[in-house]
């Protein structure tokens, strides 16, 4: 007997047995027991999702010798003939090889012609959308006004190219694609008739690799029996597929929760040695990295063991950020012009990157979440705490006749708008790059509109900074005119301006705010959203600048808050707006614009409007 593959054997003979396509069976099951049928039904949907199973279900239900219902008896002439395809007055038609104007009139030429067998003579045109534009416009006539006895059904996977007119004379379906889990499900059950022995995993691959065609599926799943001889393994599958087994991405991942680059790269290796696509091993690792963020978050969504023992190696943080640092190198990978070295650098950049240590849910070796500061702890009443708004940066103690002219010139008040610009005194090894600090402090004088009252710094003043900080302090005081006292997160932000760190370490001052102080140890306050800055590594390299600076030891105690306001990043984003809305006021009032307005009927662009840079300093600050 010749065999007859999976997708024609177990092709649905009845709206019962489809599978995912609920949403079609009940409303053409509805309309047939209730005889509400249209004259033409147009089925969309992606290759194999079962369009034209549905259109001879349906010329099987209407012409059933049984009578109209959606349970066709299957044992009856008519029946038969459909599932055989040999009913005479079922008419496929396929669009893509009869395309002309003259086929369709030559099909149309006979429907006025009762049905020789059935109860209705039943027109089934697949990929409708090849037809062409006369084909279309001689179709349109008959298809709106049809013979009584004559239904026409359209499928086409691109509805798009279908005339409007066409789709306002037909009832439309929109067929689902089919998600992998029920495919694999489908396939199981499949596979318990015929009596072939299985790997669940095996079934997963086929079903993500059919990409919601159950039709693809079915044929994959004979590809596989002949492939791996009458046994689906998961390896079987993977070679089949050109997939990557999935034991290789998970000993990569164990690898990278272990944080060690030796390991990850001899797991590299180990896999390499399989040959593996690249890009298919990324996307591998991309699929297996969103399995364990949904295993953290519902446990009871994964049914893998391994994955599920594997996700609980990982903090939520890191699982996020290896999965974007994936995606994105997914992007680049083809890009480059060795895949492996691409690879081992998207992996590299997982590691290196990790945020040890955020603050917040994490492993014990991870930095603790700081306790937030109650109120009694700001209040002008404790002794020991100095002012926020009265501390300033030390220098190392020199007078104004040892200190270079442009450093004692910076300690001088400055006139007109940059009087708020407060000029620290720098030490020695700084004088090189004082202009640098000037530029990247860019719009200070606009802090005097920023600043707001604290409830704790009005009771402290200047005298209660610690002596190591008293000279320093005096200065900022004396050349900002109180400024620091009443703003302390200007005081802040100046301060950052002014430390020798980069990178990551900068985002993180940036984005930190001083609320309070006790003898060495600082209280800031960190924006929510940006822990995975506060690595226990960041927070010793700004203790250390800190302190260099100082020349007094600092410690740090930073805690998230979402109520933390006026960082450094804040005051800057401050200043741009302000300086954008005053270039786009001073062009609207400019009487030249204005004229060229309404000489010319213009319209000034506002988004095109860029503000000016700030002016630099002049090292006498003038």
């Amino acid at each position: 007997m010749t065999y007859q593959v999976l997708a024609r054997k177990y092709r649905p003979r009845t709206f019962d047995e489809l599978i995912g396509q609920e949403h079609v069976s009940r409303a053409l099951s509805h309309a047939l027991d209730q005889d509400r049928l249209h004259h033409a039904y147009l089925f969309t949907g992606t290759r194999g999702c079962g369009k034209t199973t549905i259109a001879r279900i349906l010329a099987k239900c209407l012409n059933c010798e049984q009578g109209v219902s959606a349970q066709p008896c299957g044992v009856c002439d008519s029946c038969r003939e459909i599932a055989e395809n040999r009913f005479v007055d079922l008419i496929e038609v396929d669009a893509a090889s009869r395309t002309k104007v003259e086929d369709t009139r030559e099909l149309l030429d006979n429907v006025q012609y009762a049905p020789t067998r059935g109860r209705y003579k039943v027109y089934l045109i697949d990929e409708v959308h090849m037809l062409s534009a006369h084909s279309f416009n001689a179709l349109l006539k008959t298809l709106e006004e049809p013979p009584p006895h004559v239904k026409f059904l359209l499928a086409t996977t691109d509805p798009q190219k279908l005339p409007v007119t066409i789709l306002s004379r037909c009832l439309q379906f929109n067929l689902k694609a089919l998600p992998a889990e029920r495919i694999a499900t489908h396939l199981q059950a499949l596979l318990e008739r015929e009596m072939i022995p299985f790997e669940a995993p095996a079934l997963s691959q086929i079903g993500r690799a059919a990409r919601g065609s159950m039709r693809d599926a079915l044929s994959l799943t004979d590809q596989a029996i002949a492939f791996s001889g009458e046994q689906l393994s998961e390896t079987a599958v993977s070679q089949m597929l050109g997939t990557v087994d999935r034991a290789h991405v998970l000993t990569l991942l164990r690898a990278l929760a272990a944080g060690e680059a030796a390991g990850l790269l001899e797991a590299l290796d180990t896999v390499a040695e399989q040959s593996p696509d690249e890009l298919s091993l990324l996307d591998e690792l991309i699929s297996t990295l969103h399995r364990l963020a949904v295993a953290q978050v519902v446990p009871g969504r994964e049914t893998e063991a391994a994955v599920s023992e594997l996700a609980s190696q990982f903090q939520a943080e890191p699982l996020q950020l290896f999965y974007d640092v994936a995606v994105r190198g997914r992007r680049d990978l083809p890009e480059v012009p060795d895949a492996r070295a691409g690879l081992e650098m998207i992996l590299l950049r997982m590691l290196l990157f990790s945020p040890q240590g955020v603050i917040g849910d994490g492993p014990a070796e991870a930095v603790p979440a700081a306790k937030k500061p109650t109120e009694p702890a700001l209040s002008a009443a404790a002794p020991a705490q100095a002012s926020p708004q009265a501390q300033a940066p030390s220098a190392p103690a020199q007078t104004a006749s040892a200190m270079p002219a442009t450093a004692a010139m910076q300690q001088a008040p400055v006139h007109g708008a940059a009087q708020a610009d407060v000029q620290v005194a720098p030490r020695e090894h700084d004088a090189d790059t004082r202009p640098v600090a000037r530029a990247q402090a860019d719009g200070r004088a606009d802090n005097r509109a920023e600043t707001r009252t604290a409830p704790a710094a009005a009771a402290l003043s200047v005298a209660e900074a610690s002596p190591h900080e008293a000279p320093a302090a005096q200065a900022l005081e004396n050349a900002s005119g109180g400024a620091a006292r009443k703003d302390p997160a200007a005081w802040w932000a100046q301060l950052v301006e002014r430390l020798d760190i980069e990178g990551v370490v900068r985002n993180l001052a940036r984005n930190c705010v001083l609320v309070g102080r006790t003898e060495n140890r600082w209280h800031m306050a960190l924006r929510s959203g940006h822990q995975v800055l506060a690595s226990r590594e960041r927070i010793a390299s700004l203790e250390a600048s800190l302190t260099d600076y100082l020349g007094r030891p600092v410690s740090l105690d930073i805690q998230v808050d979402d109520g933390a306001s006026d960082t450094p990043d804040e005051l800057a984003a401050r200043r741009q707006r302000k300086r954008l809305e005053d270039a786009r006021e001073a062009l609207h009032n400019d009487a030249i614009v204005r004229e060229l307005m309404t000489t010319f009927a213009a319209r000034l662009d506002d988004d095109s409007i860029e503000p000016a840079a700030p002016a630099q300093e002049s090292p006498h600050g003038l």
